[in-house]
């Protein structure tokens, strides 16, 4: 626990992901994809609450049964953001940490050092990064991040950054869509509109910086599970699971 910090999960996920539909109650393990990022969730050193929120009784219905906390939220969302602090509004914290509902394999230690960033009073925001693995430069689906001496991020991009024109072999890392928000900067971040840059990568994070709002970047040496977006990565994880847990 954060001593006086009130720590609150959620978990955003929708029924009709456009990539692979319904993938939050995907069940071919026994229990559904969200269910599992939310046990990984909920091993936490510093949760008080996890809670999942979704768009569809579908996926209240195929929660229910874990006993993990649902609540209901709009359709009219674009974004995981936007859906936490819609059950911030409702639910008492003071840190608020999405934690994306289609990553199964999640670290605890990851959540972890995302929140012990927010103990400095100063920081508004924070996020995760790991080291980029060769061959993933070039692929436009991982975002890299860029980030100062003091360790807030400069940039985000789809584009490998920093570009190494003399082949320094700088060390470059991957973003792992993780954040944790103070509840007043999560409710400004869905007032603001989009901005150009955010257009443009179709990164919301950079509606922050776009906006001067600085986003302390937490490194970490262990790579980042894959998260599921398509049928693929799903039966990888699938195929992973059961082989760690062989049926009794």
């Amino acid at each position: 626990m954060i001593a006086g910090q009130r720590v609150l999960i959620v978990l955003p996920v929708r029924l009709g992901s456009t990539r692979l539909p319904k993938k939050a109650i995907l069940n071919k393990t026994g229990k559904p994809l969200v269910v599992h990022a939310a046990e990984m969730a909920a091993q936490s050193n510093h949760v008080d609450q996890v809670v999942v929120a979704g768009d569809h009784d579908e996926i209240k219905q195929a929660v229910a049964p874990f006993g993990f906390e649902y609540i209901n939220t709009g359709t009219h969302h674009t974004s995981g953001s936007s859906r936490c602090a819609e059950v911030m509004e409702r639910v008492e914290a003071d840190i608020v940490v999405n934690v994306q509902g289609d990553e199964p394999e999640v670290e605890p230690a990851h959540i972890d050092a995302v929140i012990e960033a927010m103990t400095n009073a100063e920081v508004k925001c924070s996020t995760l990064a790991c080291p980029l693995a060769l061959g993933q430069q070039d692929n436009p689906n991982v975002v890299k991040v860029a980030m100062a001496c003091d360790g807030t991020a400069m940039y985000f991009s789809r584009s490998p950054i920093p570009y190494d024109r003399d082949n320094t072999r700088i060390n470059r890392w991957r973003h792992v869509g993780l954040y944790a928000y103070r509840p007043d900067t999560l409710r400004q971040f869905c007032q603001w509109s989009q901005t150009p840059m955010e257009q443009a990568e179709q990164l919301e994070q950079l509606r922050l910086l776009e906006n001067g709002v600085q986003i302390r970047v937490v490194t970490h040496q262990d790579p980042s599970p894959p998260g599921v977006d398509t049928l693929e990565q799903y039966e990888s994880f699938v195929e992973r699971w059961l082989r760690d847990h062989p049926p009794c």
